[in-house]
């Protein structure tokens, strides 16, 4: 992976980590669902009521809810409201990779630093190792002594 890359997923890596990806991703999505729906009822003012009626179809796909009670009519609308369909449901999707990515990464540094623990002797598993050593050494000295 080249040296780019690493460095763009090390920095969404903080971003999921820290937090801040989610109200960016709000932003992103409120953002998208306002320029939606305001461009729906430009391209395809015969297709929606009003504004609001754009606005609230907008905001109904590109959360992938799509109850069907705004429906655009027209060539434009439509066209419209596919790119906002691939977004919501690509949105939905990252924000779950996200979520799972964090909850993974937490999971595996946690069970990282149990087994570092384990790993790692306490100060009385390190004396009866000690002890063991000497007692070990002493039989071989004591078998070396014996006639064979």
């Amino acid at each position: 992976m080249s040296t780019r890359s690493e460095r763009l997923l090390l920095r969404m890596n903080r971003a999921v980590v820290s937090g801040r990806i989610l109200p960016f991703l709000a932003v992103s999505i409120i953002t998208i669902t306002a320029v939606a729906g305001l461009g729906a009822w430009i391209l395809a003012p015969n297709g929606f009521e009003g504004l609001d009626d754009a606005m609230w179809w907008a905001a109904q796909t590109v959360t992938t809810v799509g109850y069907g009670d705004v429906v655009p009519e027209s060539g434009w609308g439509r066209v419209i409201g596919l790119f906002v369909m691939a977004f919501g449901v690509s949105a939905v999707s990252f924000v779950t990779a996200i979520v799972t990515s964090a909850f993974l990464a937490w999971h595996q540094d946690r069970l990282a630093e149990e087994r570092a623990t384990l790993d790692r002797p306490t100060a009385h598993e390190r004396r009866v190792r000690e002890s063991l050593e000497r007692i070990e050494q002493r039989l071989e000295s004591l078998e070396r002594r014996l006639p064979g």
